[in-house]
């Protein structure tokens, strides 16, 4: 076997490789987020780098943003959630990714999720009312928000968390769901395994809670505060998510996500034909050698 035909086999494995390595790339791209509406200032922090917020300021996963004194944003998801950030509120995006979707969605119109997508976001502190459109769970898709408190799974409704240190080593805790359901997961409070919030139900809680001097980061003393209960949501607090929803509302009605442009999948060589092996050179026979003898 020549070398040629070594380097062609060379070659063609590598053009495996490749194929099967591009068939496993279908991972989820980063989603799109568009700044609404921005009240007062708003930032948010990516790789150290801060910039200001102002209406249709495009973000991504991995931007923390916060809001300031009597400041809010609202927040709009290419799968169609909808954040209202009150004042003096941290939310971290750590992941926010998303199937490709075939046209152009007007955020208003959409009752569903255009495509299968995932959402992990995490409150650190401050309060959000949120309304999240129906998900693919079968295919996949997720929304979740955790807090110090523990992680509440959104299953496609309107809702509000709070979640505010008070300074003395308490915290307060809130979730409200008007419409739908979130289930709170277990945390660092005394919860079940997993705790479900339906229609105008909420639970709330006052936690103990450190404090980092240095950075601030607010964790919660494990066990914490009495068990959780979920309660009838009362008319005040039930009024006012209402009342923040009909502004995000108001708020995202002219939003559009145009389709993202697909990326080509990675090219590959073709791959060479083998070259046809050299036969060997004839064998030439030795010319006969002839000899003469002497004549009698």
């Amino acid at each position: 076997m020549n070398k040629k035909y070594l380097t062609w086999l060379w070659l063609l494995g590598v053009a495996a490789f490749l194929c099967l390595d591009a068939s496993a790339q279908t991972a989820q791209a980063p989603g799109q987020i568009k700044v609404a509406k921005v009240t007062g200032t708003a930032t948010a922090i990516k790789d150290g780098n801060t910039i200001t917020l102002q209406n249709g300021t495009e973000l991504s996963q991995g931007y923390v943003v916060n809001t300031g004194k009597n400041s809010s944003v609202v927040l709009v998801f290419s799968n169609g959630a909808t954040l209202n950030l009150a004042q003096d509120t941290s939310l971290s995006i750590d992941e926010y990714t998303q199937d490709p979707f075939a046209e152009e969605q007007s955020v208003s119109k959409l009752t569903a999720e255009p495509s299968t997508s995932k959402t992990k976001l995490n409150l650190s502190r401050g309060e959000l009312v949120g309304n999240v459109k129906k998900l693919n769970y079968d295919a996949g898709s997720s929304f979740s928000i955790q807090t110090p408190v523990g992680a509440a799974g959104i299953r496609g409704t309107t809702f509000r968390i709070i979640f505010r240190p008070d300074g003395t080593g308490k915290a307060f805790f809130s979730l409200t769901t008007v419409e739908g359901n979130v289930v709170l997961a277990a945390g660092t409070v005394n919860l079940p395994t997993e705790t479900s919030v339906p229609d105008n139900k909420e639970v709330e809680v006052m936690i103990d809670v450190n404090v980092d001097a240095e950075t601030g980061v607010v964790t919660v003393a494990v066990g914490s505060g009495p068990p959780v209960v979920v309660a009838d949501a009362t008319p005040t607090s039930v009024a006012a998510v209402a009342a923040v929803a009909q502004q995000i509302a108001t708020a995202v009605a002219a939003v559009t996500f145009t389709a993202p442009t697909p990326t080509p999948p990675p090219t590959t060589p073709p791959a060479e034909t083998p070259p046809a092996e050299t036969p060997p050179p004839p064998v030439t026979p030795p010319t006969p050698r002839v000899t003469t003898g002497d004549g009698g």
